[in-house]
């Protein structure tokens, strides 16, 4: 078994280029928060980010790494109270050009892209005016019945980042929890960058193969980092702490926004080290209570063998 297992800085400066399309997976659930703070250290610029409700790329929009935004929702557009990263990005003139989908929608993107075929029907798009903005919404005729249907044109990002709770060496990856669009968008992307809480033996991937997200095979990079979602939280492995990246980091004002990214963005050359200061702050009790306290797993079958 070929291992891909490789440092966060490695494998963003390896499979992430300028100008690519990235999927971020994790919708509010175990976001690769990790893999977007390097993104940023690296001053990766002009993507096209496709987020699956994923909170933290606000962080890039923030920094002027966007050009465009291929989404279903952008909390700006519906709350009064405007969070300081948009803001930041308005004020500069960095503001990406978007690209909108209903949910539903841009997973059947993502799922057309994942099949290898290049759009799919729907007929959940057809009461939306959504098609008179987006050019990669149109309508056609069932071959089958005549009736009038939507079509959604597929999406293949160039790289997909993708943060689970385990994964071997080799890249077969095992997320749950709630997964949301997770599972199309990562296996519609060309190459894969699986980050996760612990890289642990194939035997125990193999125990229990129902949870496997994305296959070693279409993997690219494997990178082991505990805390790799925080301040999210990531399902049987940590809460999440919105109160300080909701109501401080994206939600305060201007300057606890860029004192927070000199510190612990790029003030810092790894997620260790942000972990490491961050307990300092708020001590090792606070990351302690994050942790659960009673899992509760299912064993996996044995088949009688």
């Amino acid at each position: 078994m070929n291992s891909k297992v490789m440092s966060m800085k490695q494998a963003i400066q390896t499979y992430v280029e300028p100008g690519d399309v990235v999927f971020f997976s994790g919708m509010q659930h175990g976001e690769p928060v990790a893999a977007i703070h390097e993104i940023i250290r690296q001053k990766i610029g002009h993507l096209t980010i496709v987020p699956a409700l994923t909170l933290t790329v606000g962080l890039l929009i923030a920094e002027g790494l966007v050009d465009k935004l291929v989404t279903a929702f952008v909390r700006d557009l519906f709350d009064k109270r405007r969070s300081y990263t948009i803001t930041k990005a308005r004020k500069n003139g960095t503001y990406p050009e978007l690209e909108e989908y209903s949910h539903f929608g841009l997973t059947l993107a993502l799922h057309a892209g994942e099949m290898g075929i290049s759009f799919m029907p729907t007929k959940t798009l057809l009461g939306s005016d959504l098609a008179r903005y987006n050019e990669n919404i149109r309508t056609l005729a069932c071959p089958f019945t005549g009736e009038k249907t939507a079509a959604v044109k597929a999406i293949n990002p160039d790289v997909g980042i993708l943060h689970v709770q385990r994964a071997d060496q080799a890249g077969n990856a095992q997320k749950w929890g709630s997964l949301g669009m997770d599972r199309m968008g990562i296996n519609a992307s060309r190459k894969i960058i699986v980050t996760t809480e612990e890289i642990v033996d194939s035997k125990v991937i193999r125990s229990d193969p129902n949870r496997t997200i994305v296959p070693g095979a279409r993997v690219s990079a494997v990178v082991e980092e505990p805390w790799g979602a925080y301040p999210i939280h990531l399902a049987g492995c940590y809460d999440s702490d919105l109160k300080s990246y909701l109501g401080g980091i994206e939600g305060g004002s201007a300057e606890t926004f860029e004192e927070y990214m000199k510190e612990y963005v790029y003030g810092v050359e790894s997620r260790a080290e942000l972990i490491r200061k961050l307990k300092t702050l708020k001590g090792e009790e606070f990351f302690e209570s994050l942790k659960p306290k009673n899992m509760v797993f299912s064993e996996p079958i044995r088949m009688g063998l």
